[in-house]
């Protein structure tokens, strides 16, 4: 069993998308004096180091970023989170000192809530898995989740087999983090909260003024 207390943990966010839902760039949207994806890149950067922002291509422009932040992009663009995630386990395995089974906590950049706490709680329930990932109602949530970076050649072969869905990866070799437990951190599930439309958006904001 690959040993949790010696485990690095990087992040990455998942920036690359088209926002089609919300009619305005995710990443960029107010939050909290700082736009969306500033926000949570540096909520997660005390615990993950570093923070790896994959966008979809090189030409994107992204809000800025804390000073451990990388940047990567998607090989092709517009082939899902599946190749976002891919990029950046890639991105990781190329920092000095990141092996295997190590790990980061994937998110994509619609997540208010997430922090430090939050991925670090998560893995801490790896053990053995190549993944952690929260189920609520019997639902996994890939886009929230920690993942060790031996996943790669798994996701490049979904990928070549076409399949661009992250969800692929919630089957056996993952640890599932149960409701009961995931309550038991964050009661209210808040980092599990994403923001796919405008009204999901005005209801996080009037939630993080109060």
């Amino acid at each position: 069993m690959p040993d949790k207390e010696r485990m690095r943990l990087g992040a990455i966010i998942l920036a690359g998308g088209r926002s089609a839902r919300m009619g305005r760039p995710k990443e960029a949207l107010p939050f909290g004096g700082a736009p969306l994806l500033t926000r949570i890149a540096q909520a997660l950067a005390p615990g993950c180091d570093p923070v790896v922002v994959v966008a979809r291509d090189a030409a994107q422009e992204l809000p800025p970023l804390p000073a451990n932040a990388l940047r990567a992009h998607d090989d092709v663009a517009g082939r899902g989170p599946l190749a976002g995630l891919a990029a950046g386990l890639r991105r990781l395995l190329a920092v000095p000192g990141f092996e295997p089974d190590d790990a980061a906590f994937v998110v994509a950049c619609d997540h208010p809530f997430v922090d430090a706490g939050f991925a670090r709680f998560l893995a801490d329930r790896l053990g053995d898995a190549d993944a952690a990932l929260p189920e609520v109602g019997g639902r996994p949530e890939p886009l929230c989740a920690v993942y060790r970076l031996r996943c790669l050649p798994r996701v490049d072969a979904l990928l070549a087999a076409g399949n661009a869905g992250p969800s692929a990866l919630a089957d056996g070799r993952a640890a599932r983090v149960g409701e009961a437990a995931l309550r038991d951190f964050d009661p209210a599930l808040r980092a599990l909260r994403d923001v796919d439309t405008a009204a999901d958006y005005d209801a996080a904001r009037r939630e993080e003024r109060r």
